[in-house]
Parts: C-alpha cells; structure tokens; sequence
C-alpha cells in the first residue's frame, strides 16, 4: 500500500491513472472503486483542494471515454466518479483545513443529510422505484424461504421507505473509510504514526450525541421515515467513533492485538448486530470520555 501511495503522489499523471483505474474497476467491483475515492483524497490532503479537484476532473473523463469505448454513455461513468471523488475532496479538505476527524466526521454527515434531502425533495416517487428493485432481488429468496405474501410485501414497503437513508448512510461510511485510508497513506509517507494517534483520539462530543438523539425522538415521535434516514446517516458517524474508541481502548490499556481481530471477527460474523453496538459505545463515548477516564499503559504490542 505504500508503493501505491507513493505511485499516487509521483504526480499529476499517476495520480489520474490510478484514480481513473481504480474507478473503472470499482463500475465491475465496487469496492475498489473505495481506492479511487482514497487517491484523490490523498492529493487533496497533501497538497490541496485545486490539485484534488484537478485530478477528479482529469479522471472523470477518462472514465466517461472508457464507459463510451466500451458502449455505454459516457455520463453515466463520469456521474458515477463524480458522484465518488467530490464528496472525497470536499471531506479531505476539511481534514487539511481543520487537522479534526470530529469536524471531518460531521461534514460526511452533512453531505449524506443532504443527498436524503435532495432526494426526498426533487424525487419524492423514488420509493415505488426502490420497491421494484427490492422485489426483483430479494423477492425469490423469500418467496422460497416460505415468507407469507402479505409479510414480504409489507417488508418491501418499510424498507423502500428507508432506502434513501441506507444508501446515504453506506455512502458516508465508504467515504470516511476511503478518507481514513488517504491519510493512513499520508502518514506512512509523510508522517509516520500520525494517522494512528488521529484516530485513537477521534471523538464526536455531546453535540452529535444530542442530535442524534432528537433525531430518533422524532422518528419514533412521528413515525416520519425521513427522521429515521436521518438518524441512520449520523448513526455511520457514531460506528466509526465506536471503531476508534476500540482502538484507543486497546492501546491505552495494552491489550493484546487479538482482542482487535475478535472484534473485526464479530464485525464479519454479525455486521448489523456489532455495527449497532459499535455506534451505540460511540454515543456513549461522546457523553463521557471513556478514553480520558482510563490510566494508560505500555502495550505489549504496536498495534
């Protein structure tokens, strides 16, 4: 991962090439196209938000000529990279500007709260799409799981509803890990072990606590599914807090590296069970500054 850091930031180029490369691939298999978010995030972070934006540009069309040549739109490839690699540099900027995962955190958020906005606003029929998409994926498995007809469909429906805010939610945890991962490579290149103390001290505070909270007081108050896709945006932040506050649990206590790889197990094993738990020690964290109540000790290991 170093080579490739270092490949990204030989220059302008390479940087184009490998963002552009990793998006074509991430159009087949999505998660790559996570690297491609990370090497303009790279950019950005390293040498600011215009070089960043340049290599977004660049890359954009060459995606829009690869998706043409291989006979689709061209705007259907550059929307997609757009779509990936703005959201990165605007959140890579805040990182450089501010130096704080907390506001780099909330900007994500913000930009995910906004595209449900949008949605709901400019697409307020967008839900019978979302249903017919569910029904064709998902429909058979049930149907062969024995579902009642009425249970499935009721099922479909509730979760059409929420499907604005799953996708944003997703969307913000790929972009604060795409973010995490550029400045983990900025720190191998450039500033060895400063990405690790970044993120054991990441922390939202009270503030994010409180309007989560609000958030799902109003779901639940209302029954309004908008509140509720809301809620599961900030809720991406949170599991991303509950992640570093592990992290700074593990070093500041000493435990051994196991301990971590139990969890990521778990993460695997269960992923909406611990994803729930992880956000819910993040709120709990932001209330009460676990990490600064504990004493720290030598780690037997440099995890």
């Amino acid at each position: 991962m170093r080579r490739l850091a270092g490949f990204i930031m030989q220059g302008r180029l390479r940087a184009v090439t490998a963002t552009a490369g990793f998006g074509a691939g991430g159009l087949l298999l999505p998660p790559v196209a996570l690297l491609g978010s990370s090497a303009v995030a790279l950019v950005t972070l390293r040498l600011g938000a215009a070089q960043g934006l340049a290599v977004t540009g660049l890359a954009a069309v060459v995606i829009a000529v690869m998706t043409w040549a291989a006979g689709f739109g061209p705007a259907a490839g550059a929307a997609t990279a757009l779509v990936q690699w703005l959201p990165a540099v605007a959140a890579a900027q805040v990182l450089r500007a501010r130096v704080s995962w907390s506001a780099t955190l909330l900007a994500a958020v913000l930009m995910g709260a906004g595209a449900v906005l949008l949605l709901e606003l400019l697409a307020p029929g967008i839900d019978r799409l979302w249903l017919a998409v569910l029904q064709q994926a998902a429909g058979p498995l049930l149907e062969q799981s024995g579902m009642d007809p009425a249970a499935r469909e009721a099922f479909f429906r509730q979760a059409a509803a929420l499907m604005n805010g799953m996708v944003a939610a997703v969307s913000v945890l790929a972009l604060i890990l795409g973010l995490m991962l550029a400045r983990h490579w900025q720190s191998q290149l450039y500033n060895p072990g400063g990405f690790r103390r970044e993120f054991h001290a990441l922390r939202l505070g009270p503030g994010p606590a409180a309007v989560l909270a609000v958030l799902m007081a109003l779901a639940w108050g209302t029954g309004a599914t908008l509140w509720f896709e809301l809620a599961l945006v900030c809720l991406a932040a949170f599991f991303v807090h509950g992640l570093a506050l592990l992290h700074g649990l593990h070093a500041r206590l000493g435990l051994h590296r196991l301990w971590l790889v139990a969890v990521y197990v778990l993460l695997f094993l269960a992923l909406p069970q611990v994803m729930v738990m992880l956000a819910t020690l993040g709120v709990v964290d932001s209330l009460l500054d676990l990490r600064g109540r504990l004493p720290e000790r030598a780690r037997p290991d440099d995890t």
